[in-house]
């Protein structure tokens, strides 16, 4: 069988990669997929870009296909990434204070004794 001439801009895809961009088109999280299938998500989102697959908008996948693609996103989206972003750092947040002081890492609000 002859190799085509023409060169494929597309990559030819595995069916795990197939079946996460079929997810992301759906709606599923970033975390659902890369479980379900084993896609690292910066693989994701270069294929989704590649392929013309984009998540639903005002999503925080929506987002992060708009920057895969190199375009401003659209204000659904990026007001789901803002979102998203602040849950994150809240949890965060949340999660030292719930800690034991011994646990707790040393930064700058450590008191020094006066000497």
């Amino acid at each position: 069988m002859a190799a085509s001439v023409i060169p494929s801009p597309r990559q030819v895809l595995t069916a795990s990669q197939a079946v996460a961009l079929t997810l992301l088109r759906d709606g599923y999280t970033q975390r659902t997929i890369a479980v379900r299938t084993g896609t690292d998500p910066h693989d994701l989102y270069r294929l989704a870009a590649l392929h013309g697959i984009t998540a639903p908008h005002g999503t925080v996948e929506g987002h992060n296909c708009h920057e895969a693609r190199g375009e401003e996103p659209c204000t659904s989206c990026a007001h789901a990434h803002g979102r998203a972003h602040a849950r994150e750092h809240a949890q965060r947040r949340r999660t030292l204070g719930a800690l034991p002081r011994a646990l707790r890492p040393r930064g700058r609000q450590v008191r020094r004794a006066v000497r």
